[in-house]
């Protein structure tokens, strides 16, 4: 292979394989439809959103110190939802046969920038199940909060839900088999190259100058020794 290729070389190149490329691409796209659709688990999420806000008792209409403070507890308080202690409770609660590592897995907390609001999230192949766990963990985050901590500043915006279409959020087989798609042309056009750099027979007359290092002085041309002369 030449140590430089021009952009018709690499036209050539392809062209003369596209039809390796379109199998090796229409058998990974075929494959990952296949465990997208019939083989992988449907996995649902359900969320809440919890609202980390200044205590009643304050007389202030706007305390920005506390808002400030009330903004860093997010991630503490982040930590205690996901801590043996709570997780225990929740499995006591829902009667879950599940470790605390599997079960703290399917759980996760979003929270954005500034913002006085975290959101939980939890994930499950049961849509109700998923519903209950979001639900068990707010309820009793709410209750153990105000002992560990001794603060009041927590609030439900939303009931832990799946959604209006109830869909689950993974697997997405047709986005699956669009990045199949374009994984399949990469794949291809890389197994091409090898193809091509370890190639070393020769095909074209200027492959024997390239190859050999000798000009060449003619062409045979191709006889046939069934034809007969009249």
């Amino acid at each position: 292979m030449r140590e430089t290729l021009s952009i018709k070389d690499l036209f050539q190149m392809v062209k003369k394989r596209i039809a390796l490329i379109f199998i090796i691409t229409s058998l990974i796209t075929a494959i990952t439809g296949i465990v997208s659709f019939f083989i992988l688990s449907p996995v649902y999420q359900a969320s809440t959103q919890i609202l980390v806000n200044q205590s009643k008792e304050s007389k202030e209409l706007y305390n920005v110190g506390e808002i400030q403070t009330n903004i860093q507890l997010i991630e503490t308080y982040g930590e205690i939802i996901k801590s043996p202690m709570l997780l225990e409770k929740v499995k006591d609660r829902l009667n879950l046969d599940l470790t605390n590592s599997a079960l703290s897995e399917q759980i996760n907390i979003v929270s954005k920038g500034n913002s006085q609001i975290f959101t939980i999230k939890v994930e499950s192949s049961d849509p109700k199940l998923a519903v209950d766990v979001a639900s068990a963990i707010t309820d009793i985050f709410q209750e153990e909060i105000k002992a560990l901590m001794n603060v009041n500043n927590v609030n439900v915006l939303s009931k832990a839900t799946i959604g209006d279409n109830s869909s689950p959020i993974k697997p997405n087989p047709i986005m699956n088999m669009i990045q199949a798609c374009f994984a399949g042309v990469i794949i291809s056009i890389v197994l091409i190259f090898l193809l091509e750099f370890f190639d070393n027979t020769i095909k074209v007359e200027s492959d024997i100058e390239e190859h050999l290092n000798m000009p060449m002085l003619g062409i045979v041309n191709f006889m046939d020794n069934k034809k007969k002369r009249k």
